[in-house]
């Protein structure tokens, strides 16, 4: 025969397995304020014993707690005005990251009459799916700021494009060569479109301008390095006669322009070269900020050697940019714009390439006179 007692029992004993082994927090606090209940989801939570906190008040366990306000609020508040529903959202900090809770706090009746035992509270832990959004709004974010990314290179480059052949017939005029300018301002209407367009979650311009001492000399030894070699490569060409006989260069060309004039006016080469000094700056601000950290930042976690692949494809742009001049040089730039770009991924800032850009670049432009002679324009 069965036991009825045991039979009626058996709700109760199932509600409280159920409460006991829920992962969410269960809690309820008398008319007075004073804890009754802490299930074991709401120990794991809060970090605190059941033996400890039963008995005492909301304000005596809570209030101590860090990051605990709204929660605090919340239940004091469903404490006062017990016939109203009550909800928050609470974040806490742990040490495996942050945890995400919503919270509800509604009235709690005796069963089978209308008599307020008290307050039942429900912490429900949603750090999944909160996890979840906003790996997804991430993404979302990532893909926007790639396609404003595409849109601005395609666009400023397809406009340089276009320009380029009156760029060209100027020069040839000797109007005014206006390569140079375009190209540079090319890649400073990168660089905004960029910046303004990208969400702030999106936006990579890497602007750190104070390197560790060691990248900076690491930067200036490689760039002498690359010199050397330069020098040496010029010494072989003239050694063996790879310039035409009628230009007859000279190992270094000091006060030579790229056309194999002499300039007589020491201001103004110095004037040049303060010039390009100066544009060097726009160039390695525009080609690593705006487009080599970038892309490396779409390609993270897409593909293999993210930082390689956006080192190759800003070189190239780069070399673009290049296109109006000698395709010699358009060549030339190449392999020390892969240094600049190998610098600005080790170092993580804008100052290593800019220095290495401004060595090298004075160095081959203006001493060693590398480009004089090929009639570029």
């Amino acid at each position: 025969m069965t036991d009825t007692n045991s039979v009626s029992a058996l709700p109760s004993a199932m509600t409280e397995d159920i409460v006991a082994s829920s992962r969410d927090g269960i809690l309820t606090i008398d008319p007075h304020g004073n804890l009754t209940s802490f299930n074991p989801g709401a120990e794991a939570i809060f970090g605190l014993k059941a033996e400890d906190v039963v008995g005492l008040t909301v304000a005596e366990v809570f209030l101590p707690l860090e990051d605990l306000d709204a929660f605090t609020d919340c239940v004091l508040e469903a404490v006062r005005q017990p016939d109203k529903e009550h909800v928050a959202t609470i974040s806490l900090k742990r040490a495996h990251g942050v945890l995400h809770l919503s919270v509800r706090a509604v009235l709690l009746h005796r069963k089978g009459s209308e008599e307020r035992i008290g307050v039942l509270v429900m912490l429900a832990d949603e750090s999944e799916r909160v996890e979840l959004l906003t790996r997804t709004a991430e993404r979302e974010r990532e893909r926007a700021a790639t396609g404003r990314f595409i849109v601005a290179v395609l666009t400023i480059f397809s406009v340089f494009t276009l320009l380029l052949e009156p760029i060209q017939k100027l020069a040839q005029a000797q109007v005014y060569d206006l390569g140079p300018v375009i190209a540079l301002l090319t890649l400073v209407v990168i660089a905004f479109f960029l910046d303004r367009w990208a969400s702030p979650g999106a936006r990579t311009l890497v602007l750190n301008l104070r390197p560790e001492r060691r990248y900076v000399i690491e930067s200036i030894v490689w760039s002498l390095g690359f010199c050397g070699l330069m020098t040496v490569g010029k010494f072989l060409l003239i050694a063996f006669q790879v310039y035409p006989t009628e230009i007859q260069p000279r190992l270094f060309s000091f006060l030579v322009l790229d056309d194999g004039t002499r300039v007589h006016s020491t201001g103004l080469y110095l004037a040049a070269l303060a010039i390009y000094l100066i544009s060097v700056l726009f160039q390695q601000f525009a080609i690593r900020c705006a487009i080599q950290a970038p892309l490396q930042s779409f390609l993270t976690g897409v593909v293999r050697q993210a930082g390689w692949i956006a080192n190759l494809v800003s070189t190239l742009l780069f070399a673009v940019l290049h296109a109006h001049l000698n395709p010699i040089v358009s060549l030339a730039v190449i392999a020390p714009s892969i240094l600049w770009g190998w610098l600005f991924m080790r170092s993580g800032s804008v100052v290593t390439p800019i220095v290495s850009h401004a060595i090298i670049g004075v160095y081959a432009i203006f001493i060693l006179g590398i480009f004089a002679g090929l009639d570029q324009v």
